[in-house]
């Protein structure tokens, strides 16, 4: 309870700001495959959400959960992400916290925590931004014993946005800082037909690698549909 009531705090107070912005962009993809015991059937939901308060702080959040049957239940991967950042024109300060499930990996809880940085530039084409975090990361396993890693984080990402197509790149590259050989590499490639209407069809391929993992690599190539919304509240 006590916990719920610091969130809810927080929220109410960053809320107060006179001006928000509310950006919604979510999707929901599929794919189809034949495999030696039948279909083999996945599904993804990806959300990118934000919320900016006034003009300089935001609150990022971010959802890919992605299950496969093969025909029994083969993937039950989860990642949740949340940013409360300070953002200028061309850089930003943020805190950042992730949770991540896997099946196919036996993690119960992957708990990540840390603070960094980054660089943002607007072009002719479209977007591009690099930044580093510094990471805290507490592991439970469903069967091994809990992990505590300290992580580099380094994100690249590109979006370029036209009338008929949109194109999105977003990777993470995470060694351990006393083992570059324990790194752990994840992204998204997305490609949105009529990105500028409501709703708009998708390719999306998902990579998620970790070297010391017994399942290093984790890949899907899905299509589906996405929904944008946003919405300015003044008060």
């Amino acid at each position: 309870m006590k916990k719920l009531f610091i969130i809810a705090t927080l929220l109410f107070s960053i809320t107060s700001y006179a001006q928000t912005e509310i950006s919604l962009d979510n999707s929901l993809s599929g794919s189809l495959n034949q495999g030696k015991s039948g279909n083999i059937i996945g599904v993804n939901f990806t959300g990118n959400n934000s919320f900016d308060f006034g003009k300089y702080i935001g609150l990022d959040l971010g959802t890919n959960y992605n299950i496969q049957y093969t025909p029994e239940l083969s993937q039950n991967e989860l990642i949740q992400k949340a940013n409360l950042g300070y953002n200028k024109e061309h850089w930003d300060l943020f805190t950042t916290y992730q949770y991540n499930y896997s099946l196919v990996r036996e993690i119960q809880a992957d708990n990540w925590l840390g603070i960094g940085g980054g660089i943002k530039e607007k072009f002719n084409w479209g977007k591009a931004s690099l930044s580093y975090a510094f990471l805290y990361q507490n592991t439970d396993y469903m069967v091994n014993s809990t992990t505590n890693k300290l992580r580099h984080s380094i994100r690249g990402k590109i979006k370029i946005e036209k009338k008929t197509f949109g194109l999105s790149t977003e990777y993470y590259y995470q060694p351990n800082i006393k083992d570059f050989n324990d790194c752990i590499i994840y992204g998204t490639t997305k490609l949105t037909l009529f990105p500028g209407k409501p709703l708009n069809f998708i390719i999306q391929d998902q990579m998620n690698f970790r070297s010391t993992s017994e399942v290093k690599m984790i890949n899907n190539l899905t299509f589906g549909i996405a929904y944008k919304f946003v919405k300015k509240i003044v008060k």
